[in-house]
């Protein structure tokens, strides 16, 4: 059972273990909601860890969670800017209160994951904030313009990255979307050469609609037994 809280006037769910020892955090939108039981006890099985999980409810997903803005890729709704705002809104509103919450959390290490945009967000946080031990990204959407001449040669502040994504997932007519194999193959070329970074790549069946919650939980298991 998840417990909501407001802060900011934002809303979040949470759930946590007793005296919890890692916090993770990941921005869902609404839909995903239903996929949270799922996921929570897929990582569950698949560590020994005791943690806290607090998912920030997104309410426009193309603003909040994009590093920059880029016109539309499909559909007519371009992308703002708004990650910089959900950063801050984790770092002063999320963090502070779920710390209030539970004691055992204060020095621990923090994974921030996510699937699709949500994942390219937990990246994009992994490079801007030393806050993150660790990133879980789920099928990223590393397709996002301009997202590998932003990355280039910089060093994250993450220690570790997982990264996954469907093996149909880059068969799309759309020229943006396609890129995504060839994006996140580079992407992991790069870590793997970096000094202090563990990164892994998995590809998972299916295209990018297949088992989200599950594919998400991967994720956050990888960061989790290290």
């Amino acid at each position: 059972m998840f417990t909501e809280f407001e802060t900011k006037g934002r809303r979040c769910v949470y759930r946590a273990d007793e005296e919890p020892e890692m916090l993770l955090v990941e921005a869902i939108d609404a839909r995903e909601f239903e996929g949270l039981d799922a996921e929570i006890s897929a990582i569950k099985k698949g560590c020994k860890n005791r943690f806290a999980y607090v998912a920030l409810i997104v309410e426009d997903w193309n603003t909040e969670l994009a590093p920059w803005t880029a016109a539309p890729v499909f559909g007519k709704v371009p992308f703002g800017d708004g990650a910089r705002n959900t950063l801050e809104f984790i770092k002063n509103g999320v963090l502070p209160e779920m710390l209030n919450r539970f004691s055992s959390l204060r020095g621990v290490n923090i994974i921030i994951g996510g699937y699709s945009l949500a994942g390219l967000f937990a990246l994009w946080c992994g490079y801007e904030s030393d806050l993150f031990y660790a990133v879980a990204a789920a099928s990223p959407s590393v397709w996002y313009p301009e997202w590998m001449d932003f990355i280039g040669g910089r060093q994250p502040n993450a220690q570790r990255i997982y990264l996954s994504l469907g093996d149909a997932e880059a068969k799309t007519k759309n020229a943006t979307m396609a890129t995504v194999e060839q994006n996140i193959r580079a992407m992991s070329d790069l870590l793997k050469g970096m000094p202090g970074v563990e990164s892994t790549l998995v590809f998972n069946q299916g295209g990018h609609f297949k088992d989200p919650a599950l594919r998400t939980a991967q994720a956050f298991i990888w960061a989790l037994r290290h």
